[in-house]
């Protein structure tokens, strides 16, 4: 076992993701990989999440309580331990999806970081997206974040 598996494999202390848990980990992991999450990728995170159907029963304090327990595994276990929570609770038929929003949240900035790149590498590997799939995925968000 390498050293990522170790750390994909470590469980959080939480109850497991439910499918809107999940996809809000992966995004926030995602903003989160370089060590903060600056005012506009929360914001780009808010705006993207209320647009999906996943999320329409959701309130106001359902979203605060959702954020605080993606935010806690955030920070006390980092970006990393945050997905394997996420990838272990997210439906197959939202995997490609939440990749995009990932992939979608690193470019928004111009600039992808080397953290960025290795969550997008660790997502596309737990989320078992073919090479070939994440290549087509990252370069048309390319194409998109160009504007």
């Amino acid at each position: 076992m390498g050293l990522f598996d170790k750390v994909f494999s470590k469980a959080p202390q939480a109850e497991p993701f439910n499918a809107q848990e999940a996809f809000a980990g992966i995004a926030l992991a995602m903003a989160g990989a370089d060590g903060s999450i600056a005012q506009s990728e929360w914001d780009g995170i808010v705006n993207y999440i209320r647009r999906l159907r996943l999320y329409d029963n959701y309130s106001g304090p359902a979203f605060d309580k959702m954020f605080d327990k993606v935010f806690r595994i955030l920070r006390n276990e980092g970006p990393s331990a945050l997905v394997a929570a996420s990838v272990a609770g997210l439906p197959d038929d939202l995997k490609l999806t939440a990749f995009a929003c990932a992939v979608d949240i690193a470019l928004a900035d111009g600039v992808v970081e080397d953290e960025e790149k290795e969550v997008i590498n660790q997502l596309a590997q737990a989320l078992e997206i073919p090479e070939q799939t994440a290549i087509q995925i990252i370069e048309v968000l390319i194409i998109k974040n160009k504007a």
